[in-house]
């Protein structure tokens, strides 16, 4: 059921966000040692590109009182040989005005600077007098010591397939480190795919395929990016047909000796049949028509049937194409059409039922065919309807912070685009995420929790920290319920945990997301957090979750009868003074009902368990009058704690002995605290 706001409201994730206006500035062009225009006016949201003439320039950002000396953190193109003086270079330079602050730019060739090309963006005329004449006395022009292009978006453009030739044009690419080759396709189907030397027309593993994707005009735009990483040579060729045999192959920084282009491509012409990978895009990004990552059914673009040419689809597609007017639910083959055993669920081959818009904004989609099993155990559906649950909460939660941050939205403009968008694919992936949970527990129709009748808790107030924490603290949950999980069906539906596990590391790089727009580091430790799923169930309860109906489904079996104590740490005693130390006690607050087993013995008895990366766990005693507990000295980063009545058990057992909890505790972290304060204010 699709009854909330972001179940239903998943499609406007595509709206585009707002685009400034484009500059071009003309470097070098007519042999002439300027910027033209030597200097613009440009508005928040505007892209500035740098189009480069014969000789060889450089764009490079300076202080005004330092002319022809790089600005540290500044902008910089790297150097662009070209030979046309009319005619500009394929490679590009372009930045994004964040702010209306002047900027001063230069040439850091020779004395290119000195000579007056000097360049200014939201300057004064007459600053801009002053800054040339400075430059003009300026004893060196120097270039940074990185020759890497920094704070802007180098473009190598690579047309595939232009006036019907079957060429990469150009073919034979001279390129830096941190250029974006941006491969251009046009009419016809094609590819550009990664091989080695020595294996033409082969993939190499671990390289990029931007898949076939057939365009019927040059009204369509589509384009694939790879990054150029390293100076070594790069192979890549189309798998269409016969064409790599043919010689549309091309390369990055090959050799002018010995294994040249030339030689790849008289090895490329005794390859009988060229092959592509099973999957794309893969090592690159596509963006079709200014939607990034559409969606593909194998190695091939799923768009729109009016902007595809039947006849220019290879057989591949139209395999693919047949494989998806079948239902979903078709009975298991031998193996499955994607190529994986059927003992998992299989690869995409039939997209219908899920939106291509959620899909592009996801970069991926749900599995459109899946190879159920005869039954699936009662454990396995209620830890799937956990997971189902959190996958909401996280995705209204994520939802109503895109939002706030995007075009219109309460706080537009406080991110830049690209992490506006960054938060828009998280969400979509989440949506992913559910309608997969979603199909199989409907598939099996067992007597199903609802949580579309459950009223959430999420963040309500005036500050963007509160859907920061809260969205990395679910994050962490659901990472932990993932993961004890995937461990608890392994032996009965094993079938599945390639979904799970696959999961797990979508949400962690979300999580690492989260900690970089905290300024934090993006990796708190080398391995997540296994939280036991009725401890994560629990917390989901406790903290975002304000009733669940028990006429429309209201209890997950086999979770606890009701959720355990909230636990909060009041207080943190740390090694030093800095935020940044090692937690060495913390300070705890709960009340335990009065049904409660209070504890062994006398009663009076708690301990604290310490849940931390890859399985492991520590108990310490915990002071009943103070409610201080010590943090165990092996715990590093995040951990999840509980207050347990029992030391004695394993962690497989700890929710039989938890009376208050779980919380997370950041026990140590390089770059600052991360506070979980929003708590007290959604609680």
């Amino acid at each position: 059921m699709w009854s909330s706001s972001w179940l239903l409201l998943t499609l406007p994730l595509l709206a585009p966000l707002a685009q400034g206006a484009h500059h071009v500035v003309k470097v070098g062009e007519n042999e002439k040692l300027e910027f033209v225009p030597e200097t613009l006016k440009a508005a928040v949201g505007d892209t500035v590109e740098y189009q480069f003439f014969s000789k060889n320039h450089s764009v490079v950002q300076s202080s005004f009182d330092k002319p022809c000396q790089p600005l540290e953190d500044g902008f910089f193109s790297g150097f662009v040989p070209t030979s046309s003086s009319k005619k500009a270079s394929r490679t590009t330079f372009t930045i994004n005005i964040k702010d209306t602050k002047p900027r001063w730019v230069y040439c850091s060739q020779g004395t290119h600077c000195q000579s007056g090309m000097v360049h200014g963006i939201n300057v004064e005329s007459k600053k801009m007098d002053e800054y040339k004449e400075s430059a003009a006395k300026a004893k060196a022009n120097t270039s940074p010591k990185s020759q890497r292009p920094a704070w802007g978006f180098r473009r190598m453009h690579v047309d595939v397939g232009k006036t019907g030739k079957n060429e990469f044009t150009p073919n034979d690419i001279r390129e830096i480190p941190g250029t974006i080759i941006q491969f251009k396709f046009h009419q016809t189907n094609h590819s550009a795919v990664e091989s080695s030397f020595d294996k033409p027309c082969v993939p190499i593993e671990g390289g990029f395929s931007s898949g076939f994707i057939p365009v019927k005009n040059e009204s369509f735009d589509a384009v694939f990016n790879i990054l150029v990483q390293h100076t070594r040579p790069i192979w890549f060729y189309d798998a269409k047909d016969t064409n790599c045999k043919s010689g549309m192959v091309g390369s990055i920084n090959a050799p002018s000796k010995g294994n040249t282009l030339e030689a790849y491509a008289a090895k490329a012409s005794k390859v009988e049949k060229s092959t592509i990978p099973d999957w794309a895009p893969i090592g690159g990004v596509a963006v079709i028509d200014g939607l990034i990552n559409p969606v593909f059914d194998g190695p091939n673009l799923i768009i729109p049937v009016t902007l595809i040419d039947p006849a220019l689809e290879s057989t591949e597609a139209d395999e693919a194409t047949n494989n998806a007017t079948s239902t979903a639910t078709t009975a298991p083959t031998e193996s499955s059409s994607s190529g994986h055993s059927n003992k998992y669920i299989s690869g995409s081959k039939d997209n219908t039922n899920s939106s291509i818009h959620i899909n592009t904004a996801a970069g991926g989609s749900k599995p459109g065919h899946y190879t159920y099993p005869a039954e699936i155990s009662d454990d396995t559906i209620a830890f799937l309807q956990v997971l189902k649950l959190m996958d909401r909460i996280l995705g209204e939660t994520l939802y109503a912070w895109y939002n706030k941050i995007a075009k219109d939205g309460e706080w537009e403009g406080i991110y830049p685009d690209s992490l506006v968008a960054m938060i828009q694919s998280m969400s979509a992936q989440i949506s992913v995420h559910y309608q997969t949970l979603d199909d199989t527990l409907s598939h099996f129709d067992h007597p199903s929790f609802d949580d579309t009748a459950c009223k959430l808790k999420l963040p309500q107030g005036n500050e963007i920290d509160e859907y920061v924490i809260a969205s990395l603290v679910l994050l962490k949950l659901e990472i932990g319920a993932l993961a004890d999980v995937s461990v608890l069906i392994a032996q009965k539906d094993s079938w599945f945990l390639p979904a799970l596990v696959t999961e797990v590391g979508a949400k962690s790089r979300m999580s690492a997301v989260i900690n970089m727009i905290q300024n934090k580091n993006a990796a708190a430790a080398p391995r997540e957090v296994l939280l036991p799923v009725e401890l994560a169930w629990s917390y989901a309860m406790t903290h975002f979750v304000e009733s669940c109906p028990e006429k429309d489904g209201g209890k997950i079996a086999n979770m606890p009868d009701k959720p355990f104590a909230p636990l909060e740490v009041v207080h943190k005693e740390l090694s030093g003074d800095n935020s940044d130390d090692r937690a060495l006690k913390v300070t705890l607050n709960y009340t335990l009902p009065a049904d409660v087993e209070a504890g062994k013995g006398n009663g009076k008895e708690h301990w604290v368990a310490w849940v931390g990366p890859w399985g492991t766990y520590e108990y310490t005693k915990l002071d009943e009058k103070t409610k201080e507990a010590k943090v165990p000295e092996n715990m590093f980063g995040y951990v999840w704690i509980a207050v347990v009545n029992d030391n004695t058990v394993g962690l497989s057992e700890l929710e039989d002995v938890t009376v208050a909890g779980p919380q997370i505790v950041w026990t140590s972290n390089p770059q600052g605290e991360i506070d979980v304060g929003f708590e007290k204010e959604i609680v």
